[in-house]
């Protein structure tokens, strides 16, 4: 069995206590969202969980727990409330845990749209020079870990992750197939950071309109489904006149 465990358990549906929750320095652009869109941003937020909800579903043999109930010695995938998994990780996960790794991995992916400059020129040197390294091992969704007291921190930060599995290759394998996708929304932390103008929320809103109706990469044909939710979902989504 693989457990599954979701760092945010925010409760999307309840607004109160959504709005108890929000960091103060991202307040800002919750209220610029809810002035702009006539979909509330909690609204959002909850469709794109329930799109997540609906893809964990699907993966056999995988169950999602809260960080407490994962039993020692448990392989566990941490992930964030809105992205997806192939139905077949714990399937490929199982067939290669071995006693021996505690850390295992396998190739990023994003859809997702530039969130700043720098990003924008990070992605078009990577399409230049594919085997530019990362700056990070790890993401929010695509590594496992076999679950003790040394490696509980490393299920809460990707980044605190990324420098352990650097520091202990010895103990990490890495997997070939694509078994996630990190799917940076308009409504993403990352996107609404720093807070922009609303005539730049709504043209990175148009973009996003365009990137869910792109076709998907061969190796993620897996997560079509999810891409025709969000693409309906973008549908729904619209500006205030």
């Amino acid at each position: 069995m693989i457990y599954i465990v979701i760092r945010q358990t925010t409760d999307w549906s309840n607004e109160a206590t959504f709005r108890a929750q929000i960091p103060e320095g991202f307040r800002p652009s919750v209220e610029l969202w809810n002035a702009t869109f006539t979909m509330p941003y909690h609204i959002y937020r909850r469709e794109l969980k329930r799109i997540a909800q609906a893809n964990l579903a699907r993966i056999q043999h995988a169950l999602c727990v809260p960080r407490h109930e994962v039993p020692e010695h448990a392989p566990v995938v941490p992930t964030d409330d809105d992205d997806w998994f192939s139905p077949r990780l714990a399937t490929v996960l199982e067939e290669h845990i071995d006693g021996h790794h505690v850390g295992y991995y396998w190739p990023r992916a994003f859809i997702e749209i530039p969130t700043s400059l720098r990003h924008r020129l990070g992605l078009i040197r990577r399409r230049i020079f594919p085997r530019t390294p990362p700056r990070w091992i790890c993401t929010t969704n695509n590594y496992a870990v076999m679950f003790h007291g040394d490696t509980a921190p490393l299920i809460g930060n990707h980044v605190e992750a990324s420098r352990w599995f650097t520091a202990h290759p010895h103990v990490v394998k890495r997997l070939d197939e694509h078994l996630s996708v990190m799917n940076r929304t308009l409504g993403s932390r990352t996107s609404l950071s720093p807070t922009p103008t609303k005539a730049a929320l709504v043209r990175k809103f148009r973009r996003y309109k365009e990137l869910y109706r792109r076709a998907v990469s061969p190796e993620l044909s897996w997560c079509e489904p999810y891409v025709a939710a969000m693409r309906d979902l973008m549908d729904q989504l619209e500006p205030h006149t």
